[in-house]
């Protein structure tokens, strides 16, 4: 059982995300937004998508997809097969464990949809 983050886990070509955008089911938040779909592959992918809009400094972009991709490596064995693209919703700064645990529930509630 590895909890590395491999290329495999990632969701790389934009095929891949407009499939999930086109069908996925999504669940939001208060700082994030998860749209995931079940995948014919046989783990758990996520992609990224912080735009420039919702949070201008790359500090803060960079802060959001460390902490999606972290919650996402220690997780991926009880998410099955599905494709996930996480999003970043205009919000106040807050701590690191409140943004992980609330984006923990939003895979599991879209998930269980």
């Amino acid at each position: 059982m590895s909890f590395r983050l491999t290329h495999d886990a990632k969701l790389l070509k934009p095929n891949e995300y407009s499939t999930i955008f086109k069908g996925g089911k999504m669940a939001r938040g208060k700082y994030w937004q998860v749209i995931a779909k079940p995948l014919a592959v046989s783990r758990p992918k996520l992609g990224l998508a912080i735009s420039k809009k919702v949070h201008r400094l790359a500090v803060d972009r960079n802060r959001f997809k460390r902490i999606a991709r972290e919650t996402f490596r220690l997780e991926q064995q009880q998410l099955d097969n599905w494709g996930f693209v996480v999003m970043v919703r205009k919000s106040k700064s807050v701590k690191n464990p409140v943004l992980s645990a609330e984006l923990l529930d939003l895979f599991k509630k879209v998930v269980k949809k």
